[in-house]
């Protein structure tokens, strides 16, 4: 196996294990934090997160930029290109640090024209400075950790998320149990976060020993370059912004802040979802990008399929074990009284799973310079979430927003981004659906079904049981879609990266 697919296999297997521990953490942390704080401080804070969710755009899609040409240079083997290209970037992301600091201290100066609570004008005011603060330094930190990434060393990547987890968590409990609150929440957030960019500067210099940083390597035709990439990645990520945050300021503005903690379970493990499908096939990027700068397409078609195939399989099981034990955990993690939570967990994770099954679809597009049609098709998705929000939420309340969020997904992600990727890469479209997608919508849905008809009447809202089932569940999907799901040359690759590692 090449070094490649060595450093993908670790890094993903890594990756996933980093994940599974993040969200057992969360899970456990969130009922404390809700329980902790109060409905309406938690509401709060996740509105606060939501607002500063929109500083991300601000560096207006330079991220996945920097990826994609580090990626082709390093294809290519062309040092110096690597270092024109990180040092522009990390130019560039310091001036966006100094602008989201002026921002900050603005919306600090306005904040009471738009909440009008004396004590919540004086915390929203703190927090507002300490996070944008923080998103400031992260900023240039953004270049360091594209070397990583370009460098497919998603495995350091993976321990430096460890320990912030790590790091994180033990602060949040100790300082919420001494009766602290949101406020502590933010400098604890500030202060993990500078921990981890040191790590991360440390590692990046560590495994890119040919990388200088000096300003003799900032160049205006590689700052130009990157922003003629990155303007499209900056559309998609407003796009974003609407498909998924715009949602709390619907339900804050017609319905309150209760509501955006009954919400927020359901979007939060939405949320999860998507992390771990990312985690698990989100290091495609730089891979379609060295095969793209080899001019090598048959790769590129071949490695696309049979990611799609593992993403496919990964989602309609999790999607398809969240609907089935998803009621059951929600009684049991935040409490009963929050139930009503599983009815949009269920709206919103049916398209979702057709979302997420064409995650490498997204890697491709940025990994081969064809993400102008995803941002397009994102602002669609985004535009209409919102529109539909605002309507439905007249009618239905919460679910309405669900709704909203829920038809245009299901519309782009199913029947219409699949179309661009596919005339991209010259695949053939019926191939795509018929040999890959509607083999594993049924194949998949089979699986589930007649394990759910053996087990519905034993879920109850205990953990231990919930995690029984769900390792069996796992074990008994995994074995009979190993069999009927993949062709005898994909299982080959799959037993060859297990007897890697066990040589490991």
């Amino acid at each position: 196996m090449s070094s490649n697919a060595q450093k993908l296999a670790k890094g993903s297997f890594l990756r996933m294990a980093s994940f599974f521990l993040s969200i057992i953490v969360i899970f456990f942390m969130m009922p404390f934090i809700i329980h902790s704080l109060g409905d309406k401080m938690y509401g709060f804070w996740v509105f606060v997160g939501s607002f500063l969710g929109f500083y991300g755009i601000l560096d207006f899609g330079l991220l996945s930029a920097v990826q994609r040409y580090v990626s082709r240079a390093i294809g290519t083997d062309d040092h110096d290109e690597v270092n024109l290209i990180v040092n522009s970037a990390l130019f560039v992301f310091s001036l966006f640090g100094l602008l989201v600091l002026i921002i900050s201290g603005v919306i600090a100066i306005v904040v009471p024209m738009f909440v009008k609570n004396i004590t919540d004008v004086a915390l929203f005011r703190t927090i507002i400075l300490i996070l944008g603060t923080n998103f400031a330094i992260g900023f240039p930190m953004r270049a360091i950790a594209g070397l990583l990434t370009s460098q497919l060393r998603f495995d350091l990547r993976s321990y430096i998320d460890l320990t912030k987890l790590f790091l994180q968590t033990l602060l949040v409990i100790v300082f919420l149990k001494t009766g602290y609150g949101v406020l502590a929440l933010a400098i604890i957030t500030f202060t993990v976060n500078c921990v981890t960019h040191i790590m991360t500067f440390v590692c990046a210099k560590m495994i890119s020993k040919n990388v200088v940083i000096s300003r003799k390597f900032i160049n205006k035709s590689k700052i130009k370059a990157l922003f003629n990439y990155s303007r499209f990645s900056f559309i998609a990520q407003i796009a974003d912004q609407l498909r998924f945050n715009i949602d709390y300021f619907v339900i804050t503005a017609f319905l309150g802040l209760s509501y955006v903690t009954v919400y927020s379970i359901a979007s939060r493990l939405i949320r999860y979802f998507g992390d771990f499908m990312i985690e698990a096939v989100g290091f495609m990027t730089p891979v379609f990008s060295q095969y793209e700068a080899k001019g090598d397409y048959e790769s590129i078609r071949e490695k696309f399929m049979f990611m799609t195939k593992i993403s496919g399989y990964l989602t309609f099981f999790i999607g398809g074990s969240m609907i089935i034990f998803g009621h059951a955990f929600i009684r049991r993690w935040v409490g009963s009284e929050y139930a009503e939570a599983y009815p949009l967990l269920i709206v919103l994770v049916v398209p979702t799973i057709f979302a997420l099954m064409q995650a490498p679809s997204i890697q491709l597009m940025f990994g081969i310079s064809k993400h102008k049609y995803f941002a397009i098709s994102n602002s669609i998705e985004g535009v209409a979430n919102l529109i539909l929000s605002l309507i439905l939420v007249k009618k239905f309340g919460v679910m309405g927003v669900a709704l909203g969020t829920a038809i245009p997904m299901m519309i782009i992600k199913l029947f219409v981004q699949p179309v661009f990727v596919c005339r991209s890469i010259k695949l053939s479209v019926f191939k795509y659906y018929f040999v890959i997608v509607v083999p594993i919508l049924l194949k998949s849905f089979v699986v589930l079904f007649f394990f759910w008809i053996y087990i519905r009447n034993i879920i109850d809202p205990n953990y231990m049981k919930i995690l029984t089932l769900v390792i069996c569940t796992f074990i008994y999907f995994v074995v009979v879609i190993f069999i009927i799901g993949f062709k005898s040359n994909e299982k080959k690759i799959f037993m060859k990266v297990l007897s890697k590692n066990k040589k490991r």
